[in-house]
């Protein structure tokens, strides 16, 4: 009778090596693959135009086994810069090593997510007037389960484990803090960012349409548009459109990315990060430009279609060009520090 076949994680590993080499082509794809998913995963979960959460769920999944497969070699062949330069771990590693050798007992982290996901729950049931669920609370759980899970993975994957610690610490740190803060002391729901959705993207979305032949006014963060057929319709510009999700969770992304995986310049990084942000500025002026177009042809049914699925697309374009672009540069310098210290 034959035994069962068990599973060599070890061997999976080594056939991801030969599959996509340290330093080749296939696997910078494959990294830049792993981030976006994340990316989309977070998005997908905490955004309200989304009809479930199996695509946000597989997302998730599928980028963090992309991550864990291609993006550090499990057994990198010693080379001689590594034999001449020894190789410090990135500032990341090194803040939340400290950190953990702080607190002593790792499983203190267990207690704080497991509070964190509590706290969540009793304010949304006994304090708050709407007690349902929505995207702050979804992102304050996803990083209370990895504070929960962080300690054990740590172990074996602590890059991987670092990285979506510091992501989801910092977009809750950046999009969740600020608008549970403003939410509590005003008794009122999101209300920031109302400067920034008028002038930054309200009043150039409606010039554009303007110059586009298409009649559009805007009053503070509502937009009205003239279609075709005559009709009036008018629109609000909420967070989701506002870009804060997206501008939020590239930041993180970046940071997590710098601070966990490649080590750049202090100016380098500053550039590559206002370049992102820019880029995504524009990105997302262009979805609600294409939104309108579609809207002012087609009717409210295809804008709103539009408005629930353009977004990603738009999104996966510029990103992919920005992470390629980014991992580039990354090799390039880690090229010239080898060859310099050749």
């Amino acid at each position: 009778m034959r035994e069962p076949m068990k599973f060599n994680w070890e061997a999976v590993e080594a056939k991801c090596i030969r599959f996509a080499p340290d330093g080749s082509t296939r696997r910078k794809l494959l990294q830049i693959l792993s981030i976006l998913l994340l990316f989309e995963g977070i998005s997908v979960l905490i955004l309200h135009s989304y009809d479930t959460a199996v695509v946000g769920v597989f997302s998730l999944a599928v980028g963090m086994l992309i991550l864990i497969l291609f993006y550090p070699t499990r057994k990198p062949t010693k080379t001689r810069l590594e034999t001449a330069v020894s190789k410090e771990p990135p500032p990341g590693i090194k803040l939340l090593g400290r950190i953990m050798d702080w607190i002593v007992e790792p499983r203190i982290l267990v207690v704080f997510g497991a509070t964190l996901i509590a706290g969540v729950i009793v304010y949304n049931y006994r304090f708050s007037s709407d007690p349902s669920f929505g995207d702050l609370d979804t992102l304050s759980f996803l990083f209370g389960g990895m504070l929960m899970v962080y300690p054990f993975a740590r172990k074996k994957y602590n890059i991987e484990a670092s990285f979506c610690l510091f992501f989801l610490g910092l977009v809750v740190l950046i999009l969740v803090v600020p608008q549970t803060l403003t939410a509590i002391s005003s008794r009122a729901g999101n209300s920031a960012g109302g400067f920034y959705v008028h002038y930054m993207l309200a009043e150039p979305f409606t010039r554009i349409l303007n110059l586009l032949g298409i009649t559009a006014s805007s009053v503070g963060s509502d937009v009205t548009l003239v279609f075709k057929d005559g009709s009036v319709n008018n629109l609000t510009i909420s967070a989701y459109c506002a870009g804060l999700y997206s501008f939020s969770i590239f930041v993180s992304a970046f940071i997590s990315f710098v601070l966990v995986f490649e080590r750049l310049p202090t100016k380098t990084t500053a550039i590559v990060l206002v370049s992102g942000l820019v880029a995504a500025y524009a990105g997302n002026v262009f979805r609600m430009v294409i939104i309108g177009v579609v809207g002012y042809y087609k009717g409210m049914p295809a804008l709103l279609w539009t408005h629930a699925n353009v977004g990603w697309v738009i999104f996966l374009g510029w990103s992919s060009v920005f992470w390629y672009l980014v991992m580039r540069f990354a090799s390039r310098s880690q090229s010239n520090v080898q060859a310099d210290a050749h």
